[in-house]
């Protein structure tokens, strides 16, 4: 199976979306930057987010009928090709129960595609010029796939936004990520330096405001979708949407700086109002420095 990739670096899309609609919006989206065409692939895997025990509609994690559209989508256009869905394990969070609790298996068994937890794949260590890490375990699946990274358009009291680049952290296998808190930018930039993505969806018909996002925000009805295959574009976009700066986004800024990706980006598609994420920046003060306190306290 011989294909290319024919995705715009520099294009994101943004589309009005609900889920009823959502199939519709991914594929104008997509349209609007370019075709998927895999290019020396033999699989796809399709990284959701499952960062904690939330349901669907709070905005924490990955919504079945999202799963549901990009699943449909990918299958009616490589029809024959292996796809999987994917996440790890996480500090607080066991992804193999939350697939049966949330609604995703039957999604994932509808679409003829399967479910594989990264913890327990095997691996091969990489090395990489990272800002953190010399080398990282990289799950051999994730090797062999054209990577989908279908992300939630959320705040993050650390990071201030979890799109894209850092659901892609999830693709770490060590369980107590919690433990890479203390250098979280640097630990993002190396899994995405380790495991890019070649397209990223972010899914923000329900999104999540507030500082205590990613998992206990407040669910904010966005009705928008961004989609491009540049990870730190879609990102850049995603963060202009929400408010923020993307240069003042650690682990964006440093994610360009390490080639990842570019923070200029044209952004095509529907001209939608922003609305007010409501991220207390003293608030995300607070949590930041109790979270710099409590990293220190493990390390001693």
């Amino acid at each position: 199976m011989s294909l290319s990739v024919e995705l715009s670096m520099t294009y994101v899309s943004l589309i009005k979306s609900d889920y009823t609609n959502f199939r519709q919006a991914l594929e104008r989206a997509v349209d609007l930057i370019g075709k998927i065409h895999l290019e020396d692939k033999n699989s796809i895997a399709v990284k959701i987010n499952l960062c904690d025990c939330r349901p669907p509609e709070t905005g924490a994690i990955t919504h079945p009928e999202s799963l549901d559209a990009v699943l449909g989508y990918l299958r009616s256009n490589f029809p024959k090709i292996p796809i999987y869905v994917v996440e790890s394990d996480a500090t607080v969070t066991r992804p193999d129960l939350l697939i049966d609790w949330f609604g995703f298996r039957g999604v994932i068994e509808k679409w003829n595609a399967e479910w594989r937890n990264l913890t327990h794949e095997k691996t091969q260590r990489m090395k990489i010029k990272g800002r953190h890490f010399k080398s990282v375990k990289v799950p051999t699946l994730l090797r062999d796939s054209f990577i989908v990274n279908l992300s939630k358009l959320k705040t993050h009291s650390l990071t201030k936004i979890s799109c894209s680049l850092k659901n892609q952290y999830g693709c770490i296998v060590y369980p107590l990520k919690i433990h890479f808190h203390g250098f979280l930018d640097d630990a993002i930039v190396d899994a995405n330096t380790a495991m890019p993505s070649n397209l990223s969806i972010v899914d923000g018909v329900v999104a999540m405001g507030g500082a205590q996002g990613p998992a206990y925000g407040i669910p904010l009805n966005a009705g928008v979708l961004f989609v491009g295959s540049d990870p730190v574009a879609v990102d850049a976009a995603c963060g202009r949407f929400m408010g923020f700066n993307p240069y003042f986004i650690g682990h964006v800024r440093k994610a360009a700086s390490a080639g990842l990706g570019r923070i200029r980006c044209n952004l095509v598609g529907d001209s939608i109002e922003p609305i007010d994420f409501g991220f207390d920046r003293l608030e995300y003060t607070v949590l930041k420095f109790a979270n710099y306190l409590q990293s220190r306290s493990r390390r001693t």
